[in-house]
């Protein structure tokens, strides 16, 4: 008989690969925060056993009644015997760090694994140093506390967690050990985000002279805080032979260049294999930001799922030297062009160096190594493996 496993976050790629994953080994119940995201295409695997649990929307009353549903719901599943597993996956860390501690008292025998989707720059309480850019005093009082909390409880995940699993790189724990206490704790790197079903082999043509088409897919930001696409952007369009395509749920921050006529903004597309098919049309696939100027291991550690969804079209990579972990893949597999942030601007000399058969020879190749059915065997070792 499969044993079951509670999930609880938002549902986004890396959660529907790992479902996905584990779901002919496991029966996964999954209490999501959202409908957006891979909700959808999650549901599809799991229908029954999935419950919206929204406690960000409606009246104060609406969103008591929706918490308290959300740990009844948790403490149920949690409670069938079955139940030996429980994943606090994103960065919902208040609704995740109460849950995570109220099974350790009251489910001891349930396995409990923290995965956050980012390794946060400001761990607790280095976070009372940081407030957002904002105008409004309540306002800012209000984010700054919720801030305040978040990483608090991500202190809680951490601590209180008998395994890790995260989806960047073997090391990135390392420096978090000095704040929070995890030495010891086992620590999984679920970065096989290529999936074999969806697999695009890019056509060779030659780039050098001819107009380049670059992609940019996933989230962005304008916070003076963090990532600030929007400069980054501007400078990049400076290069007349450039055409930047973006698909992006949040491409307003791009509004201010909506007038460049090399700049191209796209409808996010929600599935997966429609997406990867539109993008495999391009020539490279980027990843560039500027890093907040106060704290360098943010850019440092950044492992964006972009990147492998850039792999999965079979397009080669443009990314910053500040991203030192990630350029160290693609620069290992040769999967595409390292450039430093402030030679944006001349981005196409740097393409026309490169060799372009080649990098789409080797990401053909080199990509087999991060799909995610050549690991299956090691994530279910992972789970099954006493803490």
């Amino acid at each position: 008989m499969k044993k079951n496993i509670l999930i609880c976050g938002y549902p986004n790629t890396v959660l529907r690969i790992f479902i996905e994953t584990i779901k002919d080994d496991y029966t996964v119940y999954f209490l999501s925060y959202s409908r957006k995201g891979q909700y959808t295409e999650i549901k599809k695997n799991l229908g029954d056993k999935i419950f919206l649990i929204d406690t960000e929307s409606g009246t104060t009353l609406k969103k008591m009644y929706n918490f308290l549903r959300f740990f009844c719901l948790a403490f149920r599943i949690a409670s069938d015997k079955r139940t030996r597993s429980f994943v606090a996956y994103h960065n919902h860390f208040i609704k995740n760090g109460l849950l995570m501690v109220l099974i350790k008292i009251c489910f001891p025998h349930i396995t409990r694994i923290h995965f956050p989707y980012d390794i946060h720059v400001y761990q607790f309480p280095k976070e009372l140093k940081y407030h957002y850019d904002i105008e409004k005093e309540k306002l800012r009082i209000k984010v700054k506390l919720h801030c305040w909390l978040s990483l608090f409880f991500d202190k809680i995940c951490f601590e209180n967690a008998h395994k890790i699993i995260t989806k960047g790189f073997e090391n990135e724990l390392d420096y978090l050990k000095t704040v929070y206490k995890i030495q010891g704790k086992t620590h999984f790197v679920f970065n096989y985000l290529i999936e074999k079903k969806d697999l695009v082999e890019k056509k060779i043509n030659n780039l050098k002279g001819d107009i380049t088409h670059l992609v940019f897919i996933g989230g962005m930001s304008n916070a003076p805080s963090g990532d600030n696409n929007y400069k980054v952007f501007a400078e990049l369009l400076k290069e007349k032979n450039i055409v930047l395509h973006v698909y992006s749920h949040s491409s307003e921050v791009l509004q201010p260049l909506t007038y460049h006529k090399n700049l191209q903004i796209h409808k996010y597309i929600t599935n997966h294999k429609e997406l990867i098919n539109d993008i495999s049309q391009y020539d490279f696939g980027i990843s560039l930001s500027i890093p907040p100027h106060h704290d360098y291991l943010q850019a440092k550690m950044a492992s964006g799922v972009k990147i492998y969804d850039y792999l999965t079209a079979g397009l080669p990579i443009i990314i910053d030297t500040e991203h030192v972990e990630m350029a160290n893949i693609i620069t290992t597999n040769n999967f595409g062009v390292v450039i430093p942030l402030n030679k944006i601007g001349n981005i196409k000399t740097y393409i026309n160096k490169c060799d372009y058969e080649l990098l789409l020879m080797s990401v053909k190749k080199n990509r087999e190594k991060f799909i995610i059915e050549n690991q299956k065997a090691n994530v279910i070792r992972f789970l099954q493996q006493e803490p």
